[in-house]
């Protein structure tokens, strides 16, 4: 399912880029950017000291998971005049900080899981 709306946004990315001017790839570039920023502001911002372990667990399954999706994108987007290191580095980044911090946090509580 996410491997079809990828291709399909793929093309829709495509498609865009051939009827518009540069002008409209550029705003895409900052849609995607704002994106990546509102997925790494909300894992920072998450307080895991009121999650339970499974909560904290689950918080960086679901993150990991959109950032698989938008690598797997970004030969998409690149391929769109979208640069995606830079939001792959941010997400790595953010995703490292998160770990650090809940890391304690899951010791604190007993947690048998794991990140």
């Amino acid at each position: 399912m996410k491997k079809t709306a990828l291709i399909l946004l793929g093309g829709v990315l495509l498609a865009g880029c051939q009827t518009t001017n540069t002008e409209t790839t550029d705003s895409s570039s900052t849609g995607t950017t704002s994106t990546v920023a509102s997925l790494t502001n909300n894992l920072l911002e998450t307080n895991f000291p009121s999650l339970t372990c499974a909560e904290i667990k689950q918080t960086f399954v679901d993150y990991e998971a959109k950032m698989t999706s938008i690598e797997s994108g970004s030969s998409l987007l690149t391929t769109a005049g979208i640069s995606t290191a830079t939001a792959t580095e941010k997400m790595q980044t953010s995703y490292d900080t998160a770990k650090e911090i809940a890391t304690p946090v899951m010791t604190a509580k007993g947690c048998t899981e794991t990140l």
